[in-house]
């Protein structure tokens, strides 16, 4: 399902856009941080996810690939993923 907001730009309303310090900020890495995770694979990005939820717990991924994501990788959902999304209360949708 689409839903079409600020004109007719294709987007999902719940889908709220990228913001805080992780946006646009240097690609070195700083001397200090809360939580460095190593890995973009699902554990990396789970507790990512997680931690996002503190914002004061400054955290900061790194990868090998050169930049973000444009779309995923997943060809399927497995039964572990699907608990994940209950935990994070958007399995339903």
């Amino acid at each position: 399902m689409q839903f079409h907001h600020n004109g007719y730009i294709s987007a999902d309303p719940r889908v709220q856009p990228a913001a805080g310090v992780g946006i646009n900020r240097p690609m070195e890495m700083p001397d200090v941080m809360d939580v460095l995770i190593v890995g973009a694979g699902p554990a990396g990005i789970i507790t990512a996810a997680q931690l996002s939820q503190f914002p004061d717990v400054h955290t900061r991924i790194i990868d090998r690939r050169p930049g973000r994501l444009e779309i995923g990788q997943a060809d399927g959902i497995q039964s572990r993923t699907v608990e994940t999304f209950q935990a994070f209360g958007f399995a339903e949708r």
